[in-house]
């Protein structure tokens, strides 16, 4: 790997922006590190079960002001992400998926006329990041923490692999504007990125926020501690558009009760635990604030949050063994 240095950050800017203490960051001027791909194009991968064109998936880019934009596909949003377009060229977050990708590609060349610079993974879920190698095969770098590397090559993900990899930290520059990405406490994934725009106040925090909405299903490749740090991290920055990669935008109180609701949830959870109730006993006794009983896919995924919460407590309880 070799060492690459983007934007130039000073101490002082990062304070400002993040509205934190110096100490609680390890910025390293914008550091990162390149991968040689090329050693990797005869790896093995799964069929994209994207390739083919999709009509039905609509894909859209609003404007939210500035450069600053939103990519959304399906109607309402299935996925999305933050796009920065500059006289440069663009910042896209999560493509999503190849036949999307496609049609997102071909709009920022109608409407705007500039390349694709960065793609910027969230995290290593297949989910979010297919569709990738459409804007690396145009020239495009693709940047991701530097734990999502393995799972995308492991799991043999049609997608494009990082270009660029980063640990904790690492700032991009564009057209003049400034894009921050942040290694998130494990919690959706360990692999975790947040993205914070701060001339707009804006952050791409992919399914570890939510938008008066559930997890998903049964909380896979969930880490309930990183999730509390995580949400509760988040009310320290200073916040106007929230991504959380679904549904509508969000704000920054929504993930208090984001919060609310995985300790809740877990301290319910350990508590039917502790009294000796097994899982099906806990199916039929756990219970939901109204509040949250209005949320999106609350129906879906109720039970199968409560399952996944069940899973974890059962594997990380402090027994007497």
């Amino acid at each position: 790997m070799r060492k690459l240095i983007s934007s130039t950050w000073t101490w002082l800017i990062i304070q400002t922006l993040f509205n934190v203490s110096i100490s609680s960051f390890t910025y390293a001027e914008g550091l990162g590190e390149i991968i040689d791909i090329g050693k990797y194009r005869s790896r093995s991968v799964l069929p994209d079960p994207y390739e083919k064109p999709c009509p039905d998936t609509p894909v859209k880019l609003l404007h939210l002001e500035g450069n600053l934009y939103r990519h959304t596909i399906g109607s309402p949003a299935f996925y999305s992400g933050l796009v920065l377009i500059t006289q440069e060229g663009a910042l896209i977050i999560d493509p999503a998926r190849t036949c999307t990708a496609l049609k997102l590609k071909e709009m920022i060349d109608e409407k705007f006329h500039v390349p694709v610079k960065y793609v910027v993974y969230t995290h290593g879920h297949f989910d979010h990041i297919g569709g990738g190698q459409v804007f690396q095969n145009a020239g495009a770098q693709v940047v991701a923490q530097k734990n999502a590397l393995e799972p995308i090559i492991g799991e043999r993900l049609p997608t494009a692999l990082p270009n660029i990899v980063f640990d904790q930290e690492m700032a991009l520059n564009i057209g003049g504007e400034s894009v921050l990405l942040h290694h998130a406490p494990p919690s959706h994934s360990d692999s975790m990125t947040f993205v914070y725009f701060p001339k707009y106040k804006a952050l791409q925090c992919t399914d570890i926020c939510g938008s008066d909405s559930l997890p998903y299903g049964e909380l896979p490749d969930f880490y309930y501690d990183g999730w509390v740090e995580a949400l509760t991290w988040i009310q320290r920055l200073d916040i106007r558009w929230i991504d959380d990669g679904h549904h509508q935008l969000a704000t920054k109180e929504q993930q208090l009760l984001q919060l609310r609701y995985l300790q809740e949830l877990h301290t319910q959870v350990l508590d039917l635990v502790r009294g000796g109730e097994s899982w099906e006993q806990i199916y039929h006794d756990i219970k939901f604030k109204d509040v949250y009983k209005k949320w999106t896919d609350f129906e879906s995924y109720h039970l199968s949050n409560t399952r996944g919460m069940y899973e974890w407590i059962s594997l990380h309880r402090r027994g007497d063994w």
